[in-house]
């Protein structure tokens, strides 16, 4: 048999890596079609609307007509007066030949461009004008003025907060992710508790991507399956006694599983996407059947899940389910936002009176950005206008108490939802895709929440319950990551 040439072996490799990444891409490819799909009933509408504004158009333009000898006076006159400082400005650089005979070269050659064509002349006038009234702006707010540079300069990955801020964020980073990894057991059994070990994981997964490879990615996928409810391919909050099976941990923990590489198996997706309602939403306890049950916190968290295990599936068909399941969860937080105001309930759905939740709102948030809903602009403006104007206290955490029916049995919601970090996150993913004075707004709330001495370093890692340190950790980890 003939052997195969070293060019035929390159060629079937580089066959290979091509047909690895386009498998890769498959998911994105597919969710593309699916917006595509969705925004082609708002192009129509979109070319019907601008055929009805024609005619405005059409009328418009003898008004255009009659304006445009006023434009072209007023543009002669700017030019003249463009022209007399122009003439001030020679006699400078006539003036700096006399010292600098190199310089005055330059600037006349400048001169000699920008005087080509009477555009060149207000264009250059105009960039002056900016640049003196930047230079007198930075000279009565500096504060402002670094700010808006900041934010100009530096590139949208990263929240430009002021280089103290930064090294402090830095500085605790590390010093809860080591507080974090030490209360890991290598042993066994994790942080002991299922919900607190995989908030733990997906922290200092994000805050250092090399993370997992100094931990045995094994063990944990272990130690997770070995806690798994005996009835179903899911998990609860506390594995001893009678709770009931919990949309929240089980989502947080295919996170977990996503972040480190481990594909859930097909009943584990099967159990969330089993648990979706006709509406689109998530209940936070499984079994919980009725409308009021379904639940803000369980839903974004079910829709962060799916969404980062999709692309480690190998079936196209479940891939297509999956993403079908994120689009309606997304769905159901869209259509049950408090109007206005970026907010959510935990249960929306309940019949009393309720408050929204700032911990839920964030959580909520921060999951519409990272699984890419593409509507998010009039709801990111809602959630900078609404910003608290302190930050909240470290510690400081919401809890509804619900009594939640499963089956025969009511279960009382004990989530507490914190809600300095979610916080925190939501405004990070809302600065990426924000414009220019909503991330000088942005900034500045963050620079509050993050300065030094602010209540998240008050945090040491050796609280009783490492769940708020793990999500504080989540919150710094954006600065930490990138400094």
């Amino acid at each position: 048999m003939r052997k195969a040439s070293p060019a035929a072996k390159k060629l079937g490799a580089y066959a290979q890596a091509l047909g690895s990444y386009a498998a890769r891409l498959r998911p994105y490819v597919d969710k593309a079609r699916l917006h595509a799909n969705k925004l082609r009933p708002y192009v129509g509408k979109t070319r019907f609307y601008i055929g009805k504004l024609r005619p405005y158009v059409d009328k418009l333009r003898p008004l255009t007509d009659r304006l445009r000898p006023y434009v072209d006076k007023l543009r002669r006159h700017a030019v003249k007066a463009v022209d007399a400082v122009g003439s001030w400005l020679h006699r400078g650089i006539v003036q700096v030949g006399k010292v600098s005979p190199r310089t005055a070269r330059r600037l006349v050659a400048v001169e000699a461009w920008v005087c080509q064509s009477d555009g060149r002349k207000l264009r250059g006038a105009a960039l002056v004008a900016v640049l003196v009234l930047g230079i007198g702006f930075a000279a009565i707010f500096p504060e402002a003025a670094g700010r808006y540079g900041r934010v100009i300069f530096t590139s949208n990955r990263v929240v430009p907060l002021p280089d103290e801020t930064r090294r402090a964020v830095r500085e605790k980073a590390k010093e809860l992710a080591a507080a974090l990894d030490g209360r890991l057991d290598r042993k066994r059994k994790l942080a002991g508790e299922t919900w607190t070990s995989a908030r733990i994981l997906v922290a200092l997964r994000e805050n250092d991507p090399d993370y997992a490879s100094r931990i045995d990615v094994k063990r944990v996928e272990q130690y997770f399956r070995s806690m798994a409810g005996p009835e179903c391919a899911c998990w609860r909050r506390f594995p001893q006694g009678k709770h009931p099976n919990h949309l929240g941990v089980t989502s947080w923990v295919l996170w977990t599983f996503a972040q480190y590489g481990i594909p859930a198996h097909k009943s584990e997706l099967e159990f969330l996407l089993s648990a979706q309602s006709a509406d689109g939403g998530w209940p936070l306890f499984g079994g919980a059947q009725e409308e009021k049950f379904t639940s803000s916190y369980g839903t974004a968290a079910a829709i962060l899940a799916l969404h980062a295990q999709a692309p480690l599936q190998p079936d196209r068909g479940q891939r297509k389910r999956v993403a079908a399941a994120v689009d309606r969860g997304v769905d159901w937080l869209k259509s049950r936002v408090v109007a206005g105001r970026a907010r959510w309930a935990d249960y929306p759905a309940w019949p009393e009176p309720q408050e929204d939740f700032l911990g839920v709102s964030g959580f909520a948030l921060f999951a519409l950005h990272r699984v890419g809903a593409w509507w998010l602009g009039s709801l990111d403006r809602d959630w900078l206008r609404e910003l608290p104007a302190q930050a909240p206290a470290a510690l400081r955490g919401e809890a509804s108490a619900k009594a939640v029916q499963v089956g025969n049995r009511p279960f009382t919601d004990e989530t507490r939802y914190y809600e300095l970090p979610w916080t925190i996150l939501a405004t990070e993913e809302v600065y990426r895709s924000a414009g220019i004075f909503r991330k000088i707004r942005a900034v500045q709330w963050l620079e509050r929440a993050l300065a030094p001495g602010a209540s998240i370093y008050e945090l040491t890692g050796r609280e009783k319950s490492a769940a708020p340190v793990a999500e504080a950790l989540l919150a710094l980890r954006n600065e930490a990551k990138h400094e």
